[in-house]
């Protein structure tokens, strides 16, 4: 099985535009030597940050069910799909998802769910509210320091 997480976004924007948004972020949270190009982050293959985690963007397939949408009241348009290097600490891959997922929630007004491996929603917002699993094993004081503004804590799985 992949161990990876998922942004899903509910935004108006393409998944270019989407793109370029996480192409800012990865370049302001020093994620990488250099920002990745539009077109690398929509690459099946997607861009790597220096700790080897690899990032992509794309519009979801159609399903007859959205899940996301089912479970967190959030109707997924773009997915970010970050997977990690095995061959490297994971801790720190998830550092690079929070960075990701903390410089989008400040750059863009949209509801998203961020989930790892389809299982554990480590973060919702929905409506301007931010909820962020209540797991201190998630949520670290050097990752909560990232997070910007009010939250409460819950635990929703998948």
């Amino acid at each position: 099985m992949t161990i990876a997480h998922q942004i899903h976004l509910a935004t108006t924007e393409s998944a270019e535009q989407v793109a370029a948004r996480v192409g800012v972020v990865f370049e302001r949270a020093r994620l990488g030597a250099e920002p990745p190009a539009v077109e690398e982050l929509l690459s099946r293959s997607g861009a790597r940050t220096a700790r080897g985690t690899t990032v992509s963007v794309s519009a979801p397939e159609p399903v007859p069910v959205d899940v996301i949408d089912l479970q967190f009241g959030v109707p997924a348009k773009i997915r970010i799909w970050i997977e990690p290097d095995r061959d490297e600490p994971m801790a720190e891959q998830d550092d690079d998802t929070v960075a990701l997922v903390a410089g989008l929630l400040d750059d863009m007004p949209a509801d998203l769910v961020l989930i790892h491996n389809y299982e554990t929603a480590w973060l919702i917002r929905r409506g301007g509210e931010l909820v962020l699993h209540e797991d201190p094993a998630l949520w670290p004081d050097h990752r909560l320091a990232l997070i910007e503004g009010p939250y409460r804590r819950e635990s929703h799985q998948l």
